[in-house]
């Protein structure tokens, strides 16, 4: 009710075309979906068709030398789709968590595990406190709803409270690397799949699934809303 009232007084405008009524609406949806590309998540070359539509946006040489089994990208970090996650982990506005949801959501295999499990890469708690909000745990919340997907919130312990999106890669790696522990009162799913909203170099969703992968996990996949080029 309370969101219902809030619509009124100040409605959804659409961060692509600034139609009222959603944060997203269909047209702005689909073009965001019509530019996702092929590009390996590691190396950017184009994938082929056969070997994107079994590992998505990881080349087969570079699935070689990372901890992911498969990779899906919604999208390059601009435009529409920078504004709209921008504004959702910058600005608090908790109503994009579905429409981002929804884009995780078109970019997944229709057919999924049974037994695979989807899990937040976590914030840094000192970010939930300043924005009010744990982002990535709200979109996967979302996205478990509209999937019919179990998910797990609490298996990775973020140790640091340093954020890293001014820090350049060998930097990132370096922090990473201490960035994680495991819960010791949870159980290490066999098949997870790890949700991220921006990804820049990478190290973090990395280290995350590294540690995983050590403590039993057997195969991880990786969803990522934003694809940032560059260190920017």
């Amino acid at each position: 009710m309370i969101d219902f009232c809030l619509s009124w007084l100040s409605p959804h405008i659409c961060k692509g075309c600034r139609a009222v009524g959603k944060a997203l609406c269909g047209s702005c949806k689909k073009y965001i979906l019509d530019q996702s590309g092929r590009e390996c998540i590691t190396c950017q070359r184009e994938i082929d068709w056969q070997t994107f539509a079994w590992q998505g946006n990881l080349c087969a040489k570079c699935a070689n030398d990372s901890p992911f089994k498969r990779v899906f990208v919604v999208g390059e970090r601009k435009t529409t789709l920078r504004e709209l996650v921008d504004d959702y982990k910058f600005a608090s506005e908790r109503d994009s968590a579905q429409p981002i949801a929804d884009l995780i959501l078109s970019i997944l295999p229709e057919k999924l595990p049974d037994d695979l499990i989807i899990m937040p890469l976590t914030t840094i708690p000192k970010h939930i406190r300043q924005r009010g909000l744990d982002h990535t745990k709200l979109i996967v919340r979302n996205l478990a709803r509209l999937r019919k997907m179990t998910a797990v919130y609490n298996v990775l312990l973020r140790n640091d409270n340093i954020a890293q999106h001014s820090a350049d890669a060998k930097t990132r790696a370096r922090q990473a690397a201490k960035t994680f522990a495991i819960n010791p009162r949870t159980k290490i799913p066999k098949k997870i799949l790890l949700i991220d909203d921006i990804y820049t170099t990478g190290a973090t969703a990395t280290a995350a699934a590294k540690l995983l992968r050590k403590h039993g996990a057997k195969e991880i996949w990786l969803g990522i809303v934003a694809r940032q080029i560059g260190n920017k």
